[in-house]
């Protein structure tokens, strides 16, 4: 299995704005990012979250809170469930993305998205 470790640029087919850059730390923790008003209708925070290694497989999720961009009392969590395998400096995997309200019942989902990646090598 190759290493995970580092920053990738993913395309994510399927979700609102395809381009994210995704950080895996050792330890086991990650972060993902993208531009904000890619997503015209919600305002998303920096989803942070944690992986682990499964056999070859990289498995995880993130959290990202989510506010409507007309009525700013309307504000989700969104747990995005991954799975990725790593080739070298690409990777390909899915992803499935819950969003509830602030009390934990299920809004929306899971809207699902095919991922794939290359590590960003400056």
């Amino acid at each position: 299995m190759n290493s995970i470790v580092g920053v990738w640029e993913i395309m994510a087919e399927g979700a609102p704005f395809r381009h994210h850059v995704m950080t895996f730390h050792t330890g086991g923790t990650m972060l993902q990012s993208n531009p904000d008003h890619g997503n015209r209708i919600t305002s998303d925070s920096n989803g942070m979250g944690v992986w682990r290694a499964e056999g070859p497989a990289i498995v995880g999720a993130f959290l990202e809170f989510t506010v409507d961009r007309e009525d700013p009392n309307l504000v989700t969590k969104g747990v995005v469930h991954f799975e990725l395998f790593v080739s070298g400096d690409s990777l390909e995997g899915t992803a499935a993305a819950n969003f509830y309200d602030l009390s934990g019942t299920l809004l929306n989902g899971p809207l699902k998205a095919d991922l794939t990646g290359m590590r960003f090598l400056p």
